[in-house]
């Protein structure tokens, strides 16, 4: 047996062959002297710092706690531990960091530094809700360490808890505003919690001092998106490529920006791009189906979508229900589906989306008073400047609030002036950013809401799963997206006599309640452009136009328009919307034209922007089958301009029915294609009535339903009340 001494120079030695990097030298001493004293602390030790380096992170953890079962741990010691859980992190060892990081807390239960790594192993093992209770632990023990701050209000953020995470990662960013994970985390929660401009300002101090990271890049890129930065946003996302090819997340945004910039082409080239490196990528796949639909590729929208729904994943329930919506956006617009097939859909949606919530439907708190003042709600993100302000802000600036007490729900990407205009108008606004549709399911019911109105529908970043969990005894939908929201949840759908009485309840999810006068009301939102004279005045040549989007410019309406060119030859089409800014696919469309013998010198295909610009060159709207315009058909006529319309499937093929019943002008109205296009020449030919309508039609309008906002609040409050009536009535039996 070796004498003390021997074995005290055995272990100085082995220190300085480790300290030399002479790791398989210090090895061998270490374990000669284990083999004579298994338990000797300081071989222990060494061996773990060895084990450590050589990445034998098992080893390193059996020698440590050899060591532990000998001598009390100081701090140093304890570094050596922490060192070893940065390793397990690291390589991805995560059950042997919990396993040491647990032991630590139980050795020492104020040891903070401990628990914030076993709240970590616990998160990376998607245990959130363990890593929380953890990460709390560890915040009480070091309040003061950013670190650990940072730890526990990151893995907050995951969880959606957003206003949670807010203090924690505030205070990271107090002790160290410098922060690059910090400032970013922080920008995340601020970005979800409807603060987007603080969330690039965190941003940008995270991207400071060269630290070039592409997924700061990406974030920011988000929060510009939320600021309609969209230039900034897409420079943000494109540094972020750049910076990281393989950043498959980036590509869906940019992908879907350059659509809506009118950059098509580059938005199906990158698509290409992105699905050459990842083809089974849901939001690949789903920005690809955007943009197609933008490209008029209706079937190849389609089927991008059915390849996303393909490879979307369990727990991207909510990636599903917006690829879902955008696929029923695209049925709608297809010229060739019967309507039955696309409600089909619908009740596949119900089914996936709606239905597996019905057991948590409760009976109600509400005072069934059929009398009493009712509690109105109405949920949307459109409560900013965005089309939705032309025909929501006048009913609800118009409540009685003797009647109704009014409450918003509100999620829009940010808040302006228009906002300040909703706010002004109701009793009560609730901020649901951040919010899960549970959370605001569970608010609206606490409110006890008598009635709950839906506005978005299948629109983006729609609410339709607050609907699907029944917050409220009568729900509707109105407004946006203009069809069924596909939900048995929802009680109504709005509507007027053009579209409930076609026979058509069978497509509709909801029971059709038909307004008296108007199913929408509309008001010009700033100061009134000037009418200008007939643009035929000026060269004797009708102008036939449209401010309809791509998709809804189908091979039938393409047929018909240039059948009407055929048929006057001094007459010229205006094609005006952001999806015609790029020239290739201006070109595109105008090909398609000339394939029926138009030539491209009578086509005028582009974008400018407001909408009174190319609405003072056209004499006469046209519009698409069989998706019909809405506003843009409304702002048609407020500038003196006739429009057609062709009844086509309830209820996007009727929206243009029903607004020019409502101003009072159905003999627009065609029933087919031929009389749609007899009723275009018709108007076309006679130049007396188009001076006449561009002069007056205006006024007219302005004095029909279409624009009387008091006769429309009326009208609708008196709907609510009836609603509430029948919802009473089924109570009390």
């Amino acid at each position: 047996m070796k004498s003390s001494k021997a074995k005290k120079v055995g272990i100085n030695d082995a220190r300085q062959l480790f300290k030399n990097n002479e790791l398989e030298s210090a090895r061998q001493l270490c374990l000669e002297i284990l083999d004579t004293f298994p338990l000797h602390p300081d071989a222990n030790l060494l061996m773990a710092k060895i084990s450590l380096k050589s990445v034998e992170l098992d080893r390193a953890w059996t020698f440590l706690q050899h060591y532990f079962s000998v001598v009390k741990g100081s701090a140093g010691d304890v570094k050596v531990c922490h060192a070893l859980l940065d390793a397990c992190l690291l390589h991805r060892q995560l059950t042997l960091m919990e396993a040491i990081s647990l032991w630590l807390t139980k050795a020492n239960a104020k040891d903070g530094i401990a628990w914030n790594y076993f709240a970590i192993s616990l998160f990376e093992q998607q245990r959130f809700d363990e890593a929380a209770d953890a990460g709390r632990k560890a915040v009480s023990c070091e309040p003061n360490n950013p670190g650990v701050l940072l730890s526990l209000g990151g893995i907050l953020n995951m969880q959606g808890k957003y206003a949670e995470a807010l203090p924690f990662l505030e205070r990271t960013i107090k002790l160290d505003p410098l922060s690059t994970m910090g400032n970013n985390n922080l920008g995340n929660v601020y970005r979800a919690l409807g603060r987007p401009h603080d969330a690039i300002q965190c941003f940008s101090i995270a991207l400071k001092n060269g630290y070039d990271h592409a997924l700061i890049h990406n974030n920011i890129g988000i929060a510009y998106s939320d600021t309609m930065q969209f230039a900034n946003a897409i420079a943000s996302y494109e540094k972020a490529i750049e910076l990281q090819p393989d950043l498959m997340s980036a590509y869906p945004s940019l992908i879907n920006l350059y659509a809506d910039a009118g950059r098509v082409k580059d938005a199906v080239d990158l698509a290409n791009v992105a699905l050459s490196k990842s083809t089974d990528n849901a939001r690949i796949w789903s920005a690809y189906g955007n943009t197609l639909q933008k490209a008029n590729q209706l079937d190849g929208a389609i089927e991008a979508y059915m390849q996303a729904l393909l490879f979307v994943q369990e727990s991207q329930a909510d990636l599903t229900r917006r690829i879902y919506s955008a696929l029923l956006f695209a049925l709608n617009n297809h010229p060739d589906l019967p309507a039955e097939v696309i409600y089909g859909a619908y009740e596949e949606f119900n089914q996936k989306f709606g239905l597996p919530f019905h057991h948590t439907w409760r009976p109600f708190e509400n005072k069934r008073d059929p009398d009493k003042r009712l509690r109105v709600a109405y949920i949307s993100q459109a409560f900013y400047n965005q089309v939705c302000k032309y025909h929501l802000l006048p009913l609800m600036e118009n409540h009685d609030h003797r009647l109704l007490e009014v409450f918003a729900y509100s999620d829009p990407p940010s808040e302006d002036d228009v906002t300040a205009k909703y706010k002004a108008c109701v009793d009560c606004w609730v901020d649901t950013k951040g919010m899960s549709d549970e959370e605001v399911a569970n608010r609206i019911r606490s409110d006890q809401i008598d009635i709950l109105i839906d506005i978005s529908g299948h629109s983006t970043n729609n609410r339709l799963g607050v609907l699907a969990r029944k917050p409220a005894p009568v729900s509707a939908h109105w407004l946006d997206f203009g069809y069924t929201t596909g939900l048995t949840a929802v009680d109504y759908y709005l509507t007027d006599k053009y579209i409930a009485n076609t026979n058509c309840d069978h497509l509709f999810s909801e029971k059709l309640w038909s307004l008296e006068n108007s199913s929408v009301v509309y008001r010009p939102y700033g100061v009134a452009v000037s009418l200008n004279e007939s643009p035929f005045l000026k060269d004797g040549i009708i102008t036939f136009g449209t401010l309809s989007r791509s998709n809804r410019i189908t091979h039938k309406v393409v047929r018909v328009w240039s059948a009407i060119l055929d048929a006057m030859p001094n007459s010229r089409l205006v094609i005006s919307s952001s999806d015609f800014s790029d020239p290739k696919i201006q070109d595109e469309v105008a090909a398609r034209f000339i394939k029926h013998g138009i030539e491209r010198s009578r086509l005028d295909i582009g974008y400018s922007s407001p909408s009174w610009l190319p609405l003072q060159k056209i004499d006469i709207g046209l519009d698409c089958f069989p998706h019909n315009s809405g506003t843009t058909l409304i702002e048609t006529l407020f500038m003196g301009i006739p429009f057609v319309t062709l009844a086509d499937r309830p209820s996007v093929g009727r929206i243009g029915s029903s607004i020019l019943g409502a101003a009072g002008h159905p003999e627009w109205i065609a029933h087919s294609e031929m009389e749609y296009a007899e009723k275009v020449l018709t108007l076309a030919h006679d130049t007396e009535l188009l001076q006449h309508l561009r002069k007056n039609m205006r006024a007219e309008l302005i004095k029909s339903p279409l624009m009387d906002e008091k006769l429309f609040a009326h009208d609708v409050e008196n709907a609510y009340r009836q609603m509430w009536k029948i919802y009473c009535e089924k109570e009390s039996v």
